[in-house]
């Protein structure tokens, strides 16, 4: 099968696919990631065939509005900023995915991709299949939507569902509809997440069911099958344990060390984190190892406990680290796990918060809201999560995860629906 992925957004909404694209070439499919032109060179290294989607990503979150919009730490200026980027940019950006669809025959999809996917897909009679990284926008009686999980009984949680359909509606329902006449689509008169749900498209959601079960009134179509990890077998081809010198001979000189990085989500906040990274580093001895991704942190502190970095490979580096503190990416927070490392989550919106709830709740770590953090209270927390308790329920769970098998169910689930 040639199958393209496509995907729209930041590091974490490409990093996870690749995991899927090998695992997929392992299985003699023909695979594509389509993304933000400022990821060719990642992608290529790792083997794939890239199509790049027009736009540079990096560069559209660190302009002066991105910033702006993401120091608020507000969801809906966030999702109003995200829409508008791609309105802005719409004509160069369709053309870009209508020659990454002729490269390809069966399509996977993430959330932010639908708009144009699903009717390219719908117009060339392509099949296609929409991925998930983070808590479903499914509706459940379960449990509520993730933004809205000030209660949990059934009815108010299905009608949580029903308020971010509407609200989703609202910012893409003029670019939908517009593109669909250019393709000589009709119009659509009701929600586009209605509208694929008719399809019944595959859906699926690479979350672990030992964090995230499985509701049981959700429609067969949608699965989730546990996290995406890079396949062994291109581990052995491509060995993913080299460190870049310098970091490995500053590894060498210490004890195990506290991994701390936000993403694109520090963009907007750096004078508040090189604060509190500096109250860390003067108050307590724990050595920590800062990755900055996209964010442009400027005058941090030079100490002999922290190294700065933009980047640094999980697999090879969690093993070397005791706790992990970071915003709460799904993919993230699988990987910390598990490495058997309790985790402190840095919210900022989105899922993120519920992922926080959830570990308190299973006792994994901590959780504190970006905007109530302070290095106080992230200095009681490094303290809390190294308690015998917390490591002793996080080796629990770091077994189940590593038993899930989500790259090997997810690829079933794919083959199983294109063949």
């Amino acid at each position: 099968m040639n199958i393209g992925i496509f995907t729209y957004g930041t590091r974490g909404d490409v990093q996870p696919y690749i995991a899927l694209a090998l695992g997929l070439m392992d299985k003699g499919h023909e695979v594509t990631i389509a993304a933000p032109e400022d990821f060719a060179e990642f992608v290529d290294g790792f083997g794939i065939a890239f199509h790049p989607l027009y736009g540079d990503a990096e560069a559209g979150m660190n302009s002066p509005l991105a910033k702006s919009v993401l120091k608020s730490e507000n969801f809906i200026k966030l999702m109003k900023y995200f829409f508008k980027v791609l309105h802005d940019i719409k004509v160069p950006l369709r053309k870009s995915y209508l020659e990454g669809f002729d490269k390809v025959d069966f399509i996977i999809a993430n959330a932010a991709t639908l708009v144009i996917t699903s009717a390219i897909a719908e117009k060339q009679n392509k099949k296609l299949a929409i991925s998930y990284f983070m808590p479903p926008v499914a509706s459940t009686a379960e449990f509520p939507y993730a933004d809205f999980d000030f209660f949990n009984f059934p009815w108010y949680n299905k009608l949580t569902y029903k308020l971010i359909h509407a609200f989703y509606w609202k910012l893409v329902k003029k670019e939908t509809n517009e593109f669909r006449q250019e393709l000589g689509l009709p119009i659509l008169k009701e929600n586009l997440i209605y509208h694929i749900h008719k399809q019944k498209p595959l859906v699926v959601n690479s979350l672990s069911p030992t964090l995230f079960p499985r509701p049981k009134d959700w429609p067969e179509n949608h699965k989730i099958t546990g996290v995406l990890t890079v396949p062994n077998s291109y581990r052995e081809k491509h060995p993913l344990d080299e460190i870049p010198e310098a970091l490995s001979n500053w590894l060498a000189a210490g004890e195990k060390l506290v991994y701390m990085g936000f993403g694109s989500n520090g963009i907007g906040n750096t004078k508040k984190f090189i604060a509190i990274i500096n109250d860390v580093l003067t108050k307590t001895n724990e050595r920590v190892l800062f990755c900055t991704g996209w964010s442009v942190f400027e005058n941090m502190p030079v100490h002999k406990n922290l190294f700065v970095t933009k980047y640094v490979n999980h697999e090879a580096i969690l093993p070397k680290c005791k706790v992990g503190v970071f915003h709460g990416g799904a993919g993230t927070l699988a990987a910390m796990l598990r490495h058997d490392l309790p985790v402190i989550i840095i919210s900022f919106y989105t899922d993120q918060p519920t992922w926080g709830k959830i570990i308190e709740r299973m006792k994994l770590g901590v959780h504190i809201p970006v905007k109530k953090l302070n290095a106080d209270k992230l200095i009681s927390a490094l303290a809390k999560v190294q308690t015998n308790e917390v490591k002793n329920n996080v080796a629990i769970i770091s077994q189940q995860i590593r038993n899930e098998n989500g790259l090997e169910n997810a690829i079933r689930e794919f083959e199983n629906y294109f063949n």
